[in-house]
């Protein structure tokens, strides 16, 4: 039997190509910065593939924890 829906995986990979082709059409001012979130919505898309079981939820939470992790490393100390 084949499978009746996509996997996390396969569909964050569906959705990246997706947002690389709108990528293509931005203007040039924004495709660097576009190309680089499709790049950190798919960091961590086998790790995601766990927890989420919706593969914009998936690419949202990877491109949230990168920008994260990119801000000022102090703010990490602090609990929510």
């Amino acid at each position: 039997m084949g499978r009746s829906f996509l996997s996390v995986r396969l569909g964050v990979r569906s959705l990246a190509e997706r947002w690389e082709r709108v990528t293509k059409r931005l203007d040039r001012d924004n495709r660097a910065p576009a190309k680089r979130l499709t790049g950190l919505a798919k960091n961590h898309s086998s790790e995601a593939f766990f927890g989420c079981d919706n593969p914009l939820e998936a690419m949202v939470f990877s491109a949230l924890l990168e920008i994260r992790r990119n801000q000022d490393p102090e703010d990490d100390d602090v609990d929510p």
